[in-house]
């Protein structure tokens, strides 16, 4: 990981444009950045599916249908 964020490799600013929710960068970045970008949008999307079959009958069971 880099010291700086003007040290960051393609890979890690392309996950950290994911993260703070930027749209991914233009088709001028390299393959790397690409990869990052959708290796974390990956891990964001199966997160929030897991934490959804978790936590849905939990909140159901508790406040009814909230929606």
């Amino acid at each position: 990981m880099a010291k700086n964020f003007n040290d960051l490799t393609d890979y890690e600013r392309g996950e950290l444009d994911c993260v703070l929710g930027y749209a991914v960068a233009s088709d001028c970045e390299s393959d790397e950045y690409y990869r990052g970008y959708g290796e974390q949008y990956a891990k964001d999307q199966n997160a929030t599916w897991y934490s959804e079959q978790i936590f849905e009958p939990f909140i159901k069971q508790t406040m009814g249908d909230y929606k």
